[in-house]
């Protein structure tokens, strides 16, 4: 009667199964979605920037964050618009953490609304997102800080 007492508190004390784990790390997972690799839970959102397209009539709001997940190493940027005309470029642009040529990570074309989102990459780096609408120069980017 003990043991099978003992043996019941023993499972009822027993987690249900082990955490899921991320699916990569750090640069593991550059060009993977968060999403799809287990780096959503615990992720925070540590820059952010809202922008009106002067080309839109109604002056409706989009919002960018650049996310950041601790138990993967990794960033990734999402990006709303409730513009039915929105084409926004959304860039996740990244360069060696103390300086250094500036390149892009990952890239998304926004059409019409919507919620978009780019792939990770490495938290080693410096980070940060943009949203362009005119590859003119004319509209200029609206960009996060640098993380």
């Amino acid at each position: 009667m003990a043991a099978l007492i003992c043996a019941s508190l023993v499972a009822a004390l027993s987690p249900a199964g082990p955490a899921s784990a991320a699916g990569c790390t750090r640069t593991g997972c550059n060009g993977k979605l968060a999403s799809a690799n287990g780096c959503m839970t615990g992720a925070y959102a540590i820059s952010s920037f809202d922008r009106v397209d002067g080309n839109d009539p109604d002056g409706k709001m989009k919002h960018g964050d650049l996310f950041y997940s601790p138990a993967c190493g990794a960033m990734w940027g999402d990006y709303t618009s409730e513009w039915a005309a929105d084409t926004a470029t959304v860039r996740l642009d990244w360069q060696p953490t103390y300086g250094g040529l500036l390149q892009t990570a990952a890239s998304v074309t926004a059409s019409g609304p919507g919620h978009y989102v780019t792939t990770m990459f490495s938290w080693e780096y410096s980070l940060q997102l943009c949203a362009s609408v005119r590859s003119d120069g004319l509209d200029p980017d609206t960009c996060t800080s640098w993380r």
